[in-house]
């Protein structure tokens, strides 16, 4: 280029707001309300502190792409209720949106003038905090899980809220028909080999004490639901204990991972990444690894474990079809999933998932939680589940290759109705990860990285004793048979609620839900954008004998599959 493009501007405040002016074309950028701000403290080192707190942000953001340099990095961006016009300007892929709704050039508009006003008052400056659903919701989540009140008082706060502060693109579809009182006949919630279409997503040992990651495992083997273990490794004693109920997760790191771990288990998860944090590793703080974290990890206490980016692990479908080859053949009994963060073409990934030899795509949402993820990572990384499911499902349907995989997502669900409502969109199975937590006592203080977990969850701190030498002033440890007892009370409670609102709608069965799109309509925020494209039904599958070459399958060597044949 013959001439560079400096960008000074006020409203450049945060690291997403630099981000995006370099990946539009900026080659440098002045956010000098940001610098004067710095200067106009008294602390010499606010300044500094600023501009490398900024760099190394720049520095994260390319590397979890896989991009080594700041000129590689292009645009890299999406978004969700941007106006087509204006996202066509920007050449930006949109979500959600339509001419007439979302963020138009009007609105653009009187965004600025709304700034400018702001500006001439010469008030105090404040950032207005992100609305956060969980602070509000958590007591009367756990009241339910210690049978204090039933589901129905924690179902209606939390319906009240998502109505008033709708924060996920969920928030703005009703089901079509009313689901008050009881249904004329229940419907049957099996899903698989289990009782219901809910599962614990995966959570380590380490991000989790032992009492509560025991709690999640042996809950669930009690209901028949199945818990998913995060990151490889397990406690010595629970390697086969559960293996309809458990699910191992493999993840870059591979701590733990032997062939005795991926035979302990008839689901087996290959971690491409996860919503909150998409393409970033996890990062197990020296700190929580305990004796027994690293036993579990075959790892050595008190050092990092860092599961490194993927994007050179499982660098294409034949990686990944490697992968799965691997683990079917030393575990052929194995359901192997592939969870991957929602991205845009995920509906093309999703595919060549399918066509790795995968039997489960997961889908991880931006929303979902995790005590590992940067505050920039949490909020601006990623898309909506409830996109990557409408996606995932039309893209399998299309390609005939809906049948042969499942999908399963996860991201922030937190009732019978979120299920409900993700069952309809396309999803087979909804996981559930800071819910779990919270039935068991977690107060969502957002420091699980810390060590310092109050609540013994999040903690590898396991008495009274040893929470004063390190000074907590208040700890309570989990007691197991107890946890046990919350998680089953709350989840069963939420499934016989699935069982009641499928009743109705009119089925038989939760899965007769899956894709039923009809039974969804946008019923607020159409100012803010358009649902009508996500509730469309999926297309016919494509026909014409396409041959389609399955990389990897449960049993036997590979074969040639046949699409779109008569038998």
């Amino acid at each position: 280029r013959a001439c560079a493009l400096v960008l000074s501007a006020g409203s450049l405040r945060n690291l997403h707001d630099l981000m995006v002016a370099l990946a539009l074309g900026a080659d440098a950028v002045n956010p000098y309300l940001l610098i004067e701000y710095a200067r106009s403290l008294d602390d010499p080192d606010a300044l500094p502190n600023l501009v490398e707190a900024l760099r190394k942000g720049v520095e994260k953001v390319i590397s979890t792409l896989g991009i080594h340099e700041l000129r590689g990095y292009g645009r890299q961006l999406s978004a969700v209720g941007l106006a087509p016009d204006v996202a066509r300007l920007l050449a930006i892929r949109t979500f959600a949106a339509a001419h007439d709704r979302g963020l138009t050039w009007e609105r653009v508009a009187e965004d600025g003038l709304d700034r400018a006003m702001l500006l001439r008052q010469r008030g105090a400056a404040r950032v207005e905090p992100p609305f956060r659903m969980y602070p509000r919701i958590w007591k009367s989540a756990l009241a339910v899980a210690r049978g204090e009140a039933p589901y129905e008082t924690y179902a209606t706060k939390l319906a009240e809220l998502e109505r008033e502060r709708p924060v996920s693109l969920r928030h703005l579809l009703d089901l079509a028909h009313a689901i008050d009182g009881e249904p004329d006949r229940r419907a049957s919630t099996r899903a698989g080999e289990h009782v219901a279409p809910m599962y614990i997503s995966s959570m380590s040992f380490g991000s989790q004490g032992e009492t509560a990651y025991r709690a999640y495992a042996r809950a669930m083997a009690e209901m028949d639901l199945l818990c998913i273990n995060g990151e490889g490794g397990e406690l010595p004693d629970l390697i086969g204990k559960y293996p309809r109920n458990r699910g191992q997760q493999i993840a870059s790191g591979r701590f733990g991972v032997s062939a005795l771990l991926a035979n302990s288990s008839d689901y087996l998860e290959i971690k491409i990444g996860q919503g909150a944090k998409p393409g970033e590793g996890g990062h197990l703080p020296a700190r929580k690894v305990s004796a027994k974290v690293a036993l579990a990890r075959n790892a050595t206490p008190g050092v990092d474990l860092i599961s490194p980016s993927n994007n050179h692990d499982i660098y294409s479908i034949e990686d990944l079809a490697q992968v799965v080859h691997e683990l079917k053949t030393v575990n052929p009994r194995a359901r192997v999933a592939v969870k991957v963060p929602v991205v845009p073409d995920i509906g093309i990934i999703a595919v060549g998932i399918a066509k790795s030899g995968a039997d489960i795509v997961t889908l991880s949402g931006y929303d979902g939680g995790t005590g590992a993820a940067r505050q920039h990572a949490l909020r601006r990384a990623g898309l909506p589940v409830e996109i990557g499911v409408t996606e995932a499902h039309r893209a399998l349907v299309a390609a005939g290759l809906r049948d042969v995989v499942e999908i399963w997502c996860d991201g922030g669900q937190k009732s019978a109705v979120d299920v409900a409502k993700m069952l309809c969109l396309g999803a087979d199975r909804v996981g559930f990860a800071t819910l779990a937590m919270v039935a068991i006592g977690c107060t969502i203080c957002r420091g699980c990285q810390l060590d310092t977990c109050h609540v013994g969850i999040a903690t590898q701190i396991e008495s009274q004793v040893e929470a004063g030498e390190r000074g907590l002033k208040r700890f309570e440890p989990q007691e197991l048979d107890r946890a046990v007892e919350q998680l089953r009370r709350f989840f069963g409670a939420m499934q016989d609620e699935l069982s009641r609102i499928a009743g109705h709608l009119g089925v038989s069965a939760t899965e007769e839900l899956v894709g039923r799109t009809d039974l969804l309509v946008q019923a607020r925020g159409h100012e803010r954008g358009d649902l009508s494209a996500l509730l469309a039904p999926a297309g016919p599958s494509r026909r014409g004998g396409r041959e389609v070459r399955v990389l990897a399958v449960p049993r036997g060597p590979e074969q040639h599959a046949v699409l779109g044949s008569e038998d």
